[in-house]
């Protein structure tokens, strides 16, 4: 995707920081005066010739410093402003000067992240910002075009920016020099690396569970369209008590039903029982990886999917909610989400799945993925799965579930983290 091209020098108020920085002094005015006067005094061509000359210099080395940035184009490109992880973008800078004015020198230092590297080229770090630098030096000509590739290394995820550009030129001879910082960024986003169902090991027919015989109703319990005559097949919890007062027979509710199956997916970005315990990085990035493939799995068996995640967003302390949804841009939204979120968690993952679960349509299959599987988390599951709802759980943890859980789908998968030895812990 091209980047946006800005002029520089032809409206300087779209520049911060604009700042002339120049070798020259009042020295070569006065050296200038006192050969002109030496000249005059004892009657010397040369000496008249060499102030003059130191003059006619001085003005045109200042003019040509003052039409350096005019007609000058800077942008970058990537080929690709959307990536995975382990995938390489190539960026091309471009340098263009449309004008009749060569540029002899032309200094630019370009902010980068410091978390993607960039092949064959050594980036400088700024420990204080964690901010890189491309510094690159140009020649470039009158009318001319020039451009450099580079191959970045998408080796983690998430959303990177790029720029601003500090951008330095001017004369030929070193007088002067003029600076200037292109306030214009680019964005690269990393979604997570995705497992093929076979890295999953997930069965090619029905990876989230057991699904209900085709053209069969779900009710949703929530949405009472009406009442009817009570039948054997009803249990308790369907008799409409008010209702059975009222008409002096036994009555029973009538649910709203809903054709489409739908699933939910619930990430718990902790690796540790208790989030303040502090997180295994490497850990959680595999996490988020099962649940984008997981999405990436439902978005190609057309099923509409949805996100929760009880991490946030940068500069956010609200939880990720996406409802779902099979529209053509579903899939590409939900992975920029997991390409974002952090490793704060906002609140325990039994939490959030008990108060968002009855908001739910109730044919949705709540899948739940977690490094790990610890107690309170269980419960919570299993009471789901009493009420009525469509549970399955994933958990790369070192152990699978030693509890019971009935009616609940178990897919453990410590295969994506066998060769995590001693993952470090990273305290909060």
């Amino acid at each position: 995707m091209f980047g946006r091209i800005i002029p520089m020098g032809r409206r300087p108020h779209r520049y911060i920081d604009t700042q002339k920085d120049t070798q020259f002094s009042d020295v070569w005015i006065v050296l200038a005066i006192i050969l002109t006067i030496i000249a005059l005094v004892i009657d010397s061509a040369f000496l008249t010739a060499a102030a003059t000359l130191i003059l006619v210099v001085i003005g045109f080395s200042w003019l040509w410093s003052r039409l350096s940035f005019a007609g000058l184009y800077y942008q970058r490109r990537f080929s690709e402003i959307r990536a995975f992880t382990g995938e390489n973008v190539e960026l091309t800078l471009e340098v263009h000067n449309q004008k009749v004015l060569p540029l002899t020198w032309l200094n630019i230092v370009d902010a980068f992240p410091a978390g993607l590297p960039v092949r064959d080229k050594d980036l400088q770090t700024n420990p204080t910002t964690n901010i890189a630098e491309l510094r690159t030096f140009w020649m470039v000509g009158p009318f001319q075009k020039m451009r450099r590739r580079f191959n970045v290394e998408c080796i983690h995820r998430g959303f990177y920016r790029y720029g601003p550009a500090q951008v330095s030129t001017g004369d030929p001879f070193g007088f002067f020099s003029r600076r200037s910082t292109l306030d214009v960024q680019d964005r690269l986003i990393i979604y997570p690396r995705l497992y093929t169902v076979a890295d999953l090991r997930l069965p090619t027919r029905n990876p989230f569970g057991e699904t209900r015989a085709r053209g069969r109703l779900f009710e949703d319990p929530l949405r009472i369209v009406g009442i009817r005559e009570w039948q054997s097949s009803d249990s308790l919890q369907r008799v409409h008590w008010k209702a059975t007062a009222r008409h002096q027979a036994l009555l029973s509710r009538v649910y709203e039903p809903s054709e489409e199956q739908q699933v939910l997916l619930f990430l718990n970005v902790a690796t540790m029982e208790r989030h303040w315990h502090g997180h295994i990085p490497e850990l959680q990035e595999r996490t988020i990886s099962v649940t984008g493939s997981l999405a990436s799995l439902a978005a190609e068996q057309r099923l509409p999917v949805g996100l929760i995640a009880n991490g946030a967003l940068p500069g956010s302390d609200q939880s990720l909610r996406l409802l779902p949804g099979r529209s053509s841009g579903q899939l590409v939204r939900l992975l920029e989400l997991l390409a974002l979120v952090t490793n704060f968690a906002t609140e325990p993952i039994e939490q959030m799945l008990l108060r968002e679960a009855p908001r739910a349509p109730w044919g949705a299959t709540l899948v739940v993925v977690t490094a790990i599987a610890h107690t309170d988390l269980l419960a919570a599951l299993i009471d789901l799965s009493v009420a009525g709802r469509r549970v399955v759980l994933f958990t790369l943890a070192e152990e699978p579930p030693r509890q019971f859980l009935p009616g609940i789908t178990v897919y453990h998968l410590p295969h994506l983290v066998d060769d995590l030895v001693a993952p470090a812990l990273v305290q909060l």
